[in-house]
């Protein structure tokens, strides 16, 4: 098994085991147990859980931006395709998070330990956002970008319902795609 193959395995280790315990609740030894290396492979890779949890979090967010990126890319207007991105990336985070009821810790540590990264694709999907309003000729596309995906962010938070959030990023979406 190459270096690659054992690393892939751990973090699949411990993606089930963070959803399933949080944080808090998983440790290293669990973790090296799951995913069937030893614990000295596992620290040479990883010094602590929260490196781990890291690493997860950034395979997990390019993830989503790849998702996002290829929604954008589909047919379709402009609306449509931010509306099929946008869709794309809470879905991913829904059929991650959505089942474990430690889907708030996670998120929180989540957005405590991955800033950088999470600031950077935060930062991405608004210039993709904004690059597809003004390709539509959309007029203040960087500002009307922003307002979107606050708004939709907003949403997520307001209605728990997935599909109120679909049916609201539409609404949202159509009016300032324009």
């Amino acid at each position: 098994m190459t270096a690659t193959d054992k690393s892939l395995r751990i973090l699949e280790a411990a993606k089930d085991l963070f959803l399933q315990n949080g944080l808090r609740g998983t440790s290293m030894e669990a973790i090296a147990r799951k995913a069937g290396v030893a614990k000295p492979t596992l620290y040479a890779r990883f010094p602590d859980k929260e490196a781990v949890f890291v690493a997860l979090g950034t395979a997990i967010m390019g993830d989503y931006r790849r998702a996002f990126a290829e929604a954008l890319a589909g047919p379709g207007s402009a609306a449509e395709r931010l509306i099929a991105a946008i869709g794309a990336k809470y879905d991913s985070i829904d059929r991650l998070l959505g089942q474990s009821p430690h889907g708030p810790e996670l998120m929180a540590e989540h957005m405590r330990l991955n800033r950088t990264v999470f600031d950077d694709l935060r930062a991405w999907v608004n210039e993709q956002t904004a690059a597809v309003l003004q390709a539509e000729g959309v007029p203040d596309a960087a500002e009307r970008a922003r307002v979107i995906l606050a708004a939709v962010d907003g949403l997520k938070v307001e209605f728990p319902s997935t599909a109120d959030v679909a049916r609201l990023t539409r609404f949202v979406v159509d009016r300032l795609a324009r």
